[in-house]
């Protein structure tokens, strides 16, 4: 493309801008003064349009006072029908965590060849040993234990520490 080509484009730039530009700058004055117009309101003009839509309005005090009077109904109610019901379903949830406490989970993994220290991890989260994959995942690595995992079926437990899991898979 020549000077006078480069020229010419420009200049068509410079015109379809001003063109657009002014369109926009006295249009926008006009729909901002139709939208100041709508936005006012009489009070007569919300009431007739409450009562056309067979709704009220009242005051934030009588509204917070409603509220209030509807949730202390609802507590009522809930503290009549639910404290024998509470008090059942707390012994009996206090019961099965103390079981759960008492029960230790064991589970034996077993790495064949090929597994990386990664699906080892993950083993052991789905089973509960551990609760981050990733975590163990990256203890085993940063302790040099990745390169020393042994073959075979180890059996491990639910609250071993890292170090202890480890040595236990690398034995």
């Amino acid at each position: 493309m020549s000077k006078t080509g480069f020229q010419a484009f420009a200049a068509g730039m410079i015109v379809a801008t001003s063109v657009l530009g002014g369109t926009y700058l006295f249009s926008g004055d006009q729909q901002t003064e139709a939208n100041a117009e709508h936005k006012e309101l009489s009070e007569k003009e919300v009431e007739q349009f409450l009562t056309s839509n067979q709704q009220t309005a009242i005051s934030i005090d009588e509204y917070e006072e409603l509220l209030a009077t509807k949730n202390a109904e609802v507590t009522e109610k809930a503290t009549e029908e639910t404290p024998k019901e509470e008090t059942t379903e707390n012994t009996e949830a206090t019961k099965e965590t103390e079981e759960k406490k008492e029960e230790v989970i064991k589970y034996k993994v077993t790495i064949k060849a090929g597994m990386t220290t990664s699906e080892v991890s993950d083993l052991l989260e789905q089973n509960a040993i551990i609760t981050d994959s990733f975590e163990f995942d990256q203890y085993l690595i940063k302790n040099n234990y990745h390169t020393q995992v042994q073959l075979g079926t180890f059996e491990v437990q639910k609250g071993m520490t890292f170090q202890q899991l480890a040595e236990a898979i690398t034995r």
